[in-house]
């Protein structure tokens, strides 16, 4: 056993010890058990008792025990848990994730950019990490309900992604009971979501019977009480030892009057009475003990000398009175009730001069705001609410994210109403915080109430560019808009202003590339230098006009890049989506330096696994899927798509990209049902948000299932509509349109529409300096021999599509070769070289058929059959098979010639093969042939 029940102090709990013992000696990975119940019920006691055995059995053991009046201060759990352990392993850790948990462990000074929340959660997954590379880790958590909510939310982030780590949580929680005096806030939630459903157990600690009650108080307190008494006893506490423990001790101070037992009728009424019994100044050390959640014993010196003539004396009153209890020079509630109720029964001002007095010796930012606040009447008041929002500024630094929106927004409702600039600012600092927490409806609503209420335009300026981002990104691009201009007027002549509008404007509306770059642009223009330029403005407007020069054609400038990078390592560092690392590896691709995105990105993806940063990878693994897409690594491609869409379900992300890279898959495999059964419902979701974009990629997908299918009417009309949608936002990259020309280009042709299809390739060659990319200019020539060949002119369309396959050479992307390689055996074979043509169109099925690409394999091997001709009883290749039941359903030569996207002349060769191998000499005893059952 890891636990004895014969554990000193331990009494009549062996199946709470037997759960312990299971959860540090069971296998696999991350696992917790929660210890439950009532205050006093002896929660504590086997948590204490776990601790002590994982730290015999060699875990390395991280604790924290939280205080109810510590539940508000930012990260007090997370220094109990890693104060020791970043003095050991934090040179191990990366210099970002150590700097952040120095900042959060108040070991240095803020920076001058302050720490996001995800920074300090990202490093608290750092440290819980290297610290499992050495062994099994425990975190222990007492009065899980009362650890602070950062420090919550940070474990939480860490644990949900360490399935396979040996790490384990035990936590003990009050939940209420028969002897509670309240509903007790859960913030256990959070940590029971991190482990999946067979890895966590709950184990309600019950009450303990006669015999048990009996041998704790003999043991304890040295009482042995009568048969009756005993019963009575355990009948009025509910076999809490707790208060049994506190009867006995009231029986040893004052005896049992008349022969009954100081039995009082709740538990809050036995404190009250010990408490009551104290002196002053010993209550006062308990006071102080519990308001400053476990104070050094220098502060609670300090706080207690206007109270006691000799401070010290006290305090060891206090210890010899068992209502404090001293650990590690820190001093605390001997039990938790007996701090809270302290607190509880003081009459309010007394309590608030207690939170006043206390706040005055306090130096740090988050808690003297507190204290501060505690000590209030309620009425607004300037110096009370300046105080708040130093705090909130403290608790920003920090990485505190939702405790300084707290600070920020009561800060806002203490200042007075005539400082109207001040509760602007407040209300705005609020609203970014708790837009960052992902809270957009209350950030929405101080975002209003601020705008509502500025009284100046600089300060409406920033309110209104903090709304429009708010319902940009909560409501999609509706209104942002007449917000973000408004915004941009409030300006005024306020250079740093105007520039941030600009940015904003650029980075919002990239659906409409010459509006950012134009907005972009300006941003720059107003920075130039200046020294006191606010990088996040530089790095934003840099990056949208890099976007906006990729969506035109222009390709990639290392200048700009350069300058991105530079104001981002100035700046608060990003979300991961966000970084110019991230940037530059996604884009990338769309220059056909395929392996050098798929190593850059894959480099990202590792970061972001590192940081926990799940809306990152969905992403990320979207870039990995169109990468190897158009590498011809289709399995990869489809793997990489799915993860990316189940990320995106998983934490209410949208991922529409994923779908389209996922249905353009689809179509070139030949799984068409997957096509018809997701892609309708997410043109009907893009096409709702108002995301142009995400809708052209999505019709993109439809379009090639359609083509591919045999309907090319149906796909030059769907492609048409994505094609035109990206030019009205003035996107001319191929890369940045699905690479769509190729399949829009192959539809028309098929349809007849071929001006339309010169059209596209003159769009192809004049849109930028990247039309002559290798890829790019393949497609066009492409392209426009299929349009020589359509119109009878193979000579032409010889030379037109050797140039391409010439051209493919120097490409990456496997398919659009072989796709040249088919139209040039086509050709060739309509020219009777064939020979020529027999060994091209051999070279576009191996292709084809490495790749998975069946539908283009089946067009591959019908050409192939066509110039080798068949043999009468061979069997009908899947093209032929499907040009057979179009003949049987009664459409003409050119009709299906026209959904098949092929020539008049093909369908006629395909016809002949077909009535060669099933033997039957025309189109009525075909039907009939197809008609009978097999």
């Amino acid at each position: 056993m890891l636990v004895s029940v014969d554990e000193p102090g331990l009494i009549g709990r062996p199946a709470e010890l037997s759960a312990v013992e299971a959860l540090l000696d069971r296998g696999g990975g991350a696992a917790a058990l929660f210890i439950e119940g009532e205050a006093g019920i002896g929660k504590s006691t086997v948590w204490g008792l776990g601790v002590a055995a994982a730290m015999r059995t060699g875990w390395r053991v991280l604790t924290s025990r939280g205080s109810q009046t510590e539940t508000a201060y930012s990260f007090a759990g997370l220094t109990d848990l890693f104060d020791l352990a970043l003095d050991e392993v934090g040179p191990d850790l990366r210099p970002p994730a150590r700097e952040a948990l120095e900042l959060a462990l108040l070991r240095r000074s803020a920076a001058a950019a302050p720490l996001g929340e995800r920074e300090v959660s990202a490093a608290s997954l750092a440290m819980l990490r290297r610290l499992c590379a050495d062994g099994p880790v425990l975190v222990a958590l007492d009065d899980l309900q009362w650890v602070d909510h950062a420090t919550v939310d940070a474990l939480a982030f860490a644990l949900r992604r360490l399935p396979a780590e040996r790490v384990r949580v035990l936590a003990a929680r009050r939940i209420a009971g028969p002897v509670a005096a309240s509903a007790v806030p859960d913030r256990s939630d959070l940590i029971r979501a991190a482990f999946a459903g067979d890895r966590i157990e709950a184990l309600q600690v019950g009450a303990l019977g006669g015999p048990a009650i009996a041998r704790l108080l003999e043991s304890r307190l040295g009482i042995a009480l009568s048969a009756q008494d005993l019963a009575q006893l355990v009948e009025r506490t509910n076999g809490n030892p707790f208060w049994a423990l506190e009867i006995g001790a009231a029986i040893n101070r004052h005896g049992s009057p008349d022969g009954e037992l100081p039995v009082p009728r709740s538990l809050s009424t036995l404190v009250t009475g010990r408490l009551a019994a104290l002196s002053p100044e010993v209550r006062e050390v308990l006071l102080v003990s519990a308001a400053l959640s476990t104070p050094s014993v220098e502060l609670a010196t300090t706080a207690l000398t206007e109270i006691a003539d000799n401070p010290d004396r006290t305090i060891d009153a206090a210890l010899t009175a068992g209502v404090v209890q001293l650990s590690a020079d820190r001093l605390r509630p001997a039990h938790p009730l007996l701090g809270s109720t302290a607190l509880e029964t003081l009459p309010p001002g007394m309590k608030r001069r207690l939170y006043r007095r206390l706040a005055a010796i306090v130096t740090d930012p988050e808690r003297h705001a507190r204290l501060v606040r505690l000590g209030a009447t309620g009425e607004p008041d300037p110096d009370i609410a300046a105080a708040l929002d130093a705090g909130a500024v403290a608790a920003r630094s920090r990485g505190a994210v939702g405790a300084a929106a707290e600070l920020a927004e009561q800060a806002a409702t203490m200042t007075p109403e005539t400082q109207t600039e001040d509760r602007a600012r407040r209300l705005i600092l609020a609203g970014e915080l708790l837009f960052a927490t992902g809270d957009a409806a209350n950030a929405r609503r101080c975002a209003t109430a601020a705008l509502a209420g500025s009284p100046g335009n600089a300060v409406r300026c920033e309110a209104g560019l903090l709304l429009c981002s708010i319902e940009y990104w909560a409501d999609g691009a509706k209104a942002w808009i007449e917000l973000a201009e408004e915004a941009l007027r409030d300006a005024g002549d306020d250079v740093a202003l105007r520039a941030r509008a600009h940015a904003v404007i650029a980075d919002l509306g990239l659906d409409a590339v010459t509006v950012s770059r134009f907005h972009a642009t300006k941003a720059l223009e107003l920075l130039a230098g200046r020294a006191d330029a606010d990088p996040r403005t530089v790095a934003q407007a840099t990056i949208a006009l890099q976007v906006t020069q990729l969506d035109m054609g222009e390709g990639l400038d290392d200048e700009l890049l350069r300058q991105a990078a530079a104001a981002e390592a100035r700046a608060p560092l990003p979300p991961v989506t966000d970084r110019i690392a991230t940037a530059r590896a996604c884009w990338l691709k769309t220059l056909d330096d395929l392996d050098g995105s798929r190593a850059a990105v894959e480099a990202v993806i590792d970061v972001a696994n590192a940081e926990g940063d799940e809306a990152a990878l969905s992403n990320l693994l979207m870039n990995i899927s169109l990468i190897e897409l158009w590498a011809g690594r289709y399995p990869v491609a489809v793997k990489a798509a799915e993860d990316a869409i189940r990320i995106g379900l998983e934490i209410n992300i949208l991922a529409d990209t994923a779908y389209s890279v996922r249905g353009q898959l689809a179509a070139y495999t030949g799984d068409f049902d997957w096509a018809r059964k997701q892609l309708p419902a997410r043109l009907a979701i893009t096409a709702d948000a108002g995301n142009h974009r995400g809708m052209a990629h999505c019709l993109a997908a439809i379009g090639a299932g359609e083509l591919l299918q045999g309907d090319a009417v149906a796909a030059a009309g769907t492609l048409r509509r994505a094609l035109a949608t990206l030019l009205a936002l003035d996107v001319r990259e191929p890369g940045r349109r699905l690479r769509l020309e190729s399949d829009l280009g192959q539809a028309l042709i098929a349809a007849g529409e071929l001006d339309e299809a010169a059209a596209l390739v003159t769009e192809l060659r004049t849109f930028g300096p990247r039309s002559s990319a290798p890829t790019n200019r393949g497609i066009a020539l492409r392209i426009e021999g299929m349009i020589e060949g359509a119109r009878g002119n193979l000579d032409r369309a010889t030379a037109l599509l050797e140039e391409a396959a010439h051209a493919h050479e120097q490409s990456p992307i496997p398919l659009e070769r072989a796709r040249t390689q088919l139209a040039l055996g086509q050709v060739l074979r309509r020219r009777r070289a064939k020979a020529r043509a027999r060994r091209t169109l051999q070279s576009a099925l191996e292709c084809f058929s490495a790749l998975g690409a069946t539908p283009f394999s089946d067009l591959a091997r019908e050409e192939l059959a066509t110039i080798s001709g068949a043999s009468r009883g061979a069997t009908l290749t899947a093209a032929e098979h499907r040009v057979a039941e179009l003949v049987a359903s009664g459409l003409s030569n050119k009709d299906i010639a026209a959904r098949l996207f092929v020539s008049v002349r093909t369908i006629d060769s395909q016809l002949s093969s077909i009535y060669q191998k099933l033997g039957v000499r025309s189109r009525g005893e075909l039907a009939s042939q197809l008609a009978q059952p097999t």
